[in-house]
């Protein structure tokens, strides 16, 4: 039997594999007899029906385009062979992996784009993505114009009578918003811009031309935050997924929040769903984090020439010296922002990563109060978690009592196309079936736990929760979620955040609150959310739950804290993590105060000033010069992009 732990494989003597079956099994409360014979029982019936699937270089590659298409709109030849020949290894070489990429070529299944800036080779595309970004700009120019105004008549008088705390700025962006006569349009501010207090009076406005007013976000809880301007709103992948509804004749405007965090196939499927009198309004920042999946819609959208209203004064920081800071990172001005923290005092280089973690911990502890630490990785970002709840303990902070709660962490690294290969998993992974399989009496919403991994068949050996055995082929199953287990040691007085949206106790995915009390006896939890509700989890409901001390950037977009405490590793950092994105999400969150710990304080401007961004597969398609941050949307532009969709007014 071959058991894969990630690459390479390794082989279990028959000895060692029944001690993994007794170690699992026990752990989990399962009696291993039971497991090991219902698991032997599965693989030999799947063995009768199944020969050893060897991979073929289509299969190959078919993977590789999968895996790296997911996540970038453009993907590079090197890294389709690397993902290709892990994929086959032992089945396909490196002219094999070639060969099957170049009859997708042929196909005009994958699209040449050009060749990659400094690296050999070329970069490829795949036609499907090339047709969903090229309908999504269509579909935003062909609403171009043919609307009526968003707002009442006398928007100029409600907005002076109804919403005089409005800045000046606020005011400005709301009258271009109401006034528009486009189908999609746009709402682009600075972090800290008044975003959400703007969109309250939109959402009044709108309200009194007749439009039912509904908010959308691709988190859950960007979608709590706009319900705080008075929206009913759900998350975008529920909006989705429910598919084309009947028109029931009322007009509709949509606001989408963090539109920059919104991937191509959602923004697709979005305008795709749009009735003739449905508004869309997108809102965001594209200085921010883009999406996790492919594409970044709302800047392309903007380079194409959609109408968009901008917000560009900061009101979030109460400190003018900090405010100039921020204005400066939202103008990529990287090098004049790191100066002037430096110069307030406000940078710390500690070189030893142990003692700059330390420092991090006290500092933290010594104003806890509204305090948030955001650090670019979740291994840094655990390490601090932990030593600031010892630190807390240690003064008195939180009870000295720990109760040890074991929680699931995902497993990031895993694409879809990776979900369907059985060897990426590993015994002892933690499954969640969104959508579950009657076949396998997998209901949704369950658990299960990965005994066997069967690399040659593709096939998963997973225990359910009373321990039953249950053998299928990955690729069958689709909404599963991976996770590992990790012990937590929590104590009252901890700050925590919930990891996974609860819509049963109607909390969000990464809302923050206070451990209130641990029951002895059941050892329930009950947690104090920072919006002042309070909750209650079992111990073995609590698996979603973790430190809330420190965060990544992507989890602190949308925060707002008093004080912001950032760590930044400026050497072993790579520009996935450490880059310019990162910088300005996670210098923006504080109020009042911010504080940058670092390894080296030269090298920290240069770390920060790097690009890392999605690219797009459109643009990169008809040239060069139309991709990138700084390519205006110029009526140049503006013509190329129209002219080359098929499309004038």
């Amino acid at each position: 039997m071959t058991c894969v732990l990630g690459e390479p494989k390794l082989e279990l003597s028959h000895d060692e594999m029944q001690a993994r079956h007794h170690e699992i099994a026990e752990r989990y409360g399962h009696q291993p007899e039971q497991v090991i014979a219902a698991a032997q029982e599965r693989l030999a019936h799947a063995h009768e029906q199944e020969q050893t699937q060897r991979i073929t270089p289509a299969g190959a590659v078919a993977y590789a385009v999968d895996r790296n298409l997911e996540r970038e709109a453009v993907v590079e030849e090197r890294v389709l062979l690397r993902d290709a020949l892990s994929r086959g290894m032992g089945d396909v070489t490196l002219g094999d992996a070639r060969h099957a990429i170049e009859a997708r070529l042929e196909t005009s299944e994958l699209v040449r784009v050009g060749h990659t800036q400094d690296r050999p080779g070329y970069a490829v595309t795949s036609a499907e993505m090339l047709e969903l970004e090229q309908q999504t700009l269509a579909r935003m120019h062909v609403g171009q114009g043919r609307a009526e105004a968003l707002g009442p008549a006398d928007t100029a008088e409600r907005l002076a009578r109804d919403h005089a705390h409005l800045s000046d700025s606020q005011r400005a962006a709301v009258t271009q918003v109401l006034a528009s006569h486009d189908q999609t349009l746009g709402l682009d501010g600075v972090a800290g811009a008044g975003k959400t207090t703007t969109l309250a009076a939109v959402r009044d406005l709108a309200q009194a031309q007749g439009y039912d007013v509904s908010g959308l976000a691709p988190t859950s809880r960007a979608a709590h935050l706009l319900e705080e301007a008075g929206i009913p709103s759900v998350t975008l992948q529920r909006h989705v997924a429910h598919g084309v509804e009947v028109s029931d004749g009322q007009k509709h405007l949509y606001v989408l929040d963090e539109s920059s965090l919104a991937s191509t196939r959602q923004m697709h499927a979005l305008l795709t769903r749009l009735e003739p009198d449905d508004r869309l309004l997108l809102v965001g920042d594209v200085r921010q984090h883009h999406a996790v999946e492919a594409g970044r819609p709302f800047e392309q959208l903007q380079a194409a020439g959609m109408e968009t209203a901008h917000l560009e004064e900061i009101v979030r920081q109460t400190d003018p010296a900090l405010r100039a800071v921020v204005q400066q990172l939202s103008r990529g001005e990287v090098q004049e922002a790191m100066h002037g923290l430096d110069h307030q005092g406000r940078i710390h280089e500690i070189t030893h990563r142990e003692e700059r973690l330390a420092a991090i911990a006290r500092d933290y502890v010594s104003h806890a109060e509204a305090t948030l630490v955001v650090s670019p990785d979740n291994q840094s970002r655990q390490e601090i978690n932990v030593l600031i709840h010892r630190e807390r303990q240690a003064i008195g902070q939180v009870q000295a009592h720990d109760e040890s709660v074991r929680v699931l962490t995902p497993r990031q690294d895993l694409t879809g196309a990776d979900r369907q290969w059985a060897a990426r998993y590993e015994p002892g992974d933690v499954l969640r079936y969104t959508v579950g399989s009657q076949a396998h009496e997998l209901a949704p919403g369950t658990y299960a736990r990965v005994i066997e991994v069967d690399a040659d068949h593709n096939r998963l050996i997973v225990a359910r929760e009373h321990g039953e055995a249950v053998s299928y082929d990955p690729r069958r199953l689709q909404g599963v979620t991976i996770y590992r287990e990790a012990d937590r040691a929590l104590a009252v007085g901890d700050r925590v955040q919930i990891t996974a949206p609860d819509r049963e106790r109607r909390i969000a995915n990464r809302e923050l609150g206070t451990i209130e009390a641990i029951a002895e006896g059941q050892h329930d939890l009950r947690v104090r959310l920072d919006s002042g509700r309070a909750v209650t989890f079992e111990r073995d409901q609590a698996v979603h739950l973790d430190y809330g001390y420190a965060v990544t950037s992507h989890s602190s977009q949308g925060q707002t804290a008093g004080r912001v405490l950032v760590h930044v590793d400026a050497e072993h950092a790579s520009e996935v993590l450490v880059n310019r994105q990162f910088a300005y999400v996670a210098l923006s969150r504080g109020r009042s105060d911010i504080q940058v710990y670092t390894n080296d304080r030269s090298q920290l401007p240069g770390a920060l000033s790097r690009e890392h961004e999605h690219a797009s597969a459109f643009e990169h398609s008809i040239g060069p010069a139309l991709h990138g941050p700084d390519s205006p949307a110029t009526p140049a532009r503006r013509q190329t992009v129209e002219h080359t969709l098929g499309y004038s007014r």
